[in-house]
């Protein structure tokens, strides 16, 4: 076990399930961001949430007595520790950065004061993980040199309880059916996954391949499919089929022929591991950051956030011959197989016990 002190820091309703593995593995104590004033998953107002963050900074338990504040995404509140020296210089926080906030920053999705709060915050953490080369690389377009923290890169990898049940599934490679696992519910998830894009880039590639159909796994709300769903024709709406959350995951492997995931700005998007883990090649956009795996079997199956492009990606797959389609299935399982959960954890206790040696806080 590590022998340094470490907080971790995380919102409701929880961590992502790798990031709390992670978080384990270097010793971490967990703690809600809001644990005094609540605000995660309640709708508060801007005002509301730096109260609470001023609130759980002051009284955050034992603060003393932790080397590494390990923060789960850009929150505000360690930040408030820091500066108005509630925790001392030795003491260091870090943020995970394996969400979709950093894209979000450099597209100016967010409102002209949040994005300014959130650079503010960015620059004033000691060191950021970042979670795979575009978090890197998005960190280094939005603070220079001179101002950004030290920066540690890691890899997500498949939880164990999804990659064995991989191994025995074969895609069908013969089919014509294309493949989304994401949840919503709502319209703002809709966006950050990309899925209008998808389901527009979809439509077009059905008028040149008529077989063509798309299942979507996820819970979304009624009001989004709908939305989604507004500008299609019968025929395609007949093509799409939302099959909501599954405890079955493995039926709709074995049904699928190729997997889409054009989101903007996913950090990483661990159903492309799973996907590949099964021999169904993705075609994913070039702001998704699992592209770094894709790449390694074929750069052709990245593409812009440009619907023409992605359709024309689908048409490129679906006319390969299957000689082609099983050369390259073969080489996602291959590529896969280096992202398994305990390589993830091994890796990520590395660059965390290097990051340790670099504040020259090891005990």
């Amino acid at each position: 076990m590590n022998q340094t002190k470490v907080a971790y820091i995380h919102g409701r309703p929880t961590a992502h399930p790798m990031h709390q593995k992670f978080a384990k593995s270097v010793g971490g104590e967990f703690h809600y961001v809001d644990f005094r004033m609540r605000w995660q998953d309640r709708n508060k107002s801007i005002l509301y949430r730096l109260i609470s963050s001023f609130v759980c900074a002051l009284t955050f338990p034992n603060k003393k007595q932790f080397d590494i504040f390990l923060i789960d995404n850009l929150h505000f509140m360690p930040v408030i520790m820091k500066m108005f020296g509630f925790i001392s210089k030795k003491q260091k926080i870090v943020a995970h950065m394996g969400s979709h906030t950093l894209y979000f920053i450099y597209t100016h999705r967010f409102s002209k004061f949040t994005e300014w709060l959130h650079i503010q915050a960015l620059k004033r953490y000691d060191a950021l993980i970042c979670e795979g080369k575009m978090a890197e690389e998005l960190v280094k377009i939005i603070l220079d040199s001179s101002t950004h923290p030290k920066l540690y890169t890691v890899f997500m990898g498949i939880p164990n309880e999804h990659y064995p049940a991989q191994n025995d599934i074969s895609p069908n490679l013969q089919g014509k059916n294309i493949l989304f696992i994401g949840h919503g519910p709502n319209k703002n998830r809709m966006w950050y996954k990309g899925l209008d894009l998808m389901i527009a880039a979809f439509r077009l590639a059905k008028i040149k391949d008529k077989e063509l159909t798309f299942t979507i796994i996820g819970n979304w709300e009624n009001e989004v499919k709908l939305e989604l769903l507004a500008e299609c024709d019968e025929i395609i709406k007949n093509a799409i089929h939302f099959a909501g959350a599954t405890d079955n995951l493995g039926k709709f492997i074995r049904e699928a022929s190729l997997y889409l995931h054009c989101a903007r700005g996913e950090a990483w998007g661990i159903t492309i591991l799973v996907a590949m883990a099964s021999g169904i090649l993705p075609i994913i956009s070039e702001w998704t950051g699992a592209k770094e795996v894709a790449e390694q079997v074929s750069s052709d199956l990245i593409a812009p956030l440009d619907e023409k492009q992605i359709a024309e990606k689908i048409i490129w797959y679906f006319n390969l011959p299957i000689s082609e389609k099983k050369i390259l299935s073969d080489k996602c399982r291959e590529v896969a197989k280096k992202y398994t959960e305990e390589n993830a954890i091994q890796n990520f206790t590395t660059v965390f016990n290097q990051m340790e040696k670099d504040f020259e806080i090891v005990k």
